[in-house]
């Protein structure tokens, strides 16, 4: 038996192919792989990844697990699983971080990048919260937390709080009110979050509001997973450690969503459950 391992997303995708003994012997990697927001060019750079990782190693049996973006879109991930020549099962990024990020023990992971998510396992089950991006969501996230700045730039242009030195640098940089509007209209998500380190570091009162209002929505989500006797909490993401909270224990990540892919491909119970 040999296994595939694949981590796909926005920016890019990469693959591992290892023998029975889940010992690496091949690795690919390749472009974004958001299967929800484009399939097709998912699909190339999936199976281009995936190809480079096997080289010409003719394998007969395969084991595939596929930690995607967009896998939480139904009929994308089944049309993948589908698509590929031997047995895979397609499950969204969050599964594979989470375990990649604990292995098998119970914990809790704060992911916090330009989006976010929260994930408590429990007794070898997962449940997530969060991840609904920048329109629905992602509290806390650098998104999250670059977007309320401009809104507090706005609120403050009409008089409901200071134009502190950082708010009034924000406006400079964007032209004033109408560059402010003009720049909201088409922002990214990536957009937004690049304000995000300006102000994790700032001690302006807007920035201190800012990150006051992220973390009291970071505390809520943690929260609403702990069980009664609480759980240690595993930050991840380029923000994780910049945003973490010491309200309860922390435990670093074990791995990655690479590692949390391979695992769950060499588990026989995950692909019975």
């Amino acid at each position: 038996m040999h296994f595939i391992a694949v981590d796909g997303g926005g920016s890019g995708c990469r693959a591992v192919f290892a023998d029975g003994s889940g010992r690496v012997i091949g690795r690919g990697e390749s472009g974004p792989a958001n299967i929800a927001s484009d399939y097709d060019e998912a699909r190339h750079h999936i199976f281009t990844a995936i190809e480079t990782a096997m080289g010409t190693i003719d394998a007969r049996e395969i084991r595939a697990v596929l930690g995607l973006a967009g896998a939480n879109h139904a009929p994308a991930a089944e049309a993948l699983a589908a698509d590929l020549p031997f047995p895979a099962r397609v499950v969204q990024d969050v599964t594979t971080s989470v375990r990649g990020a604990l292995g098998p023990e119970d914990g809790i992971v704060a992911a916090i990048g330009t989006g976010s998510f929260f994930a408590r396992q429990l007794d070898g089950e997962q449940h997530a919260i969060g991840g609904w991006g920048l329109r629905l969501g992602d509290e806390g996230s650098g998104a999250w937390i670059g977007q309320a700045l401009g809104m507090r730039a706005g609120r403050a242009l009409d008089g409901f709080c200071a134009v502190t030195p950082l708010l009034r640098e924000l406006l400079e940089e964007m032209d004033g009110r109408n560059g402010l509007i003009a720049f909201s209209l088409d922002a990214t998500p990536a957009d937004w979050a690049r304000f995000a380190p300006r102000i994790l570091q700032s001690t302006d009162p807007a920035a201190v509001a800012v990150r006051d209002a992220a973390q009291a929505e970071i505390r809520a989500a943690i929260a609403l997973l702990q069980p009664e006797e609480p759980l240690p909490v595993t930050w991840l993401g380029g923000l994780g450690q910049g945003l973490a909270l010491g309200d309860w224990p922390q435990r670093p990540a074990e791995g990655n969503a690479l590692d949390g892919a391979l695992a769950l491909a060499m588990e026989d119970a995950f692909w019975t459950s």
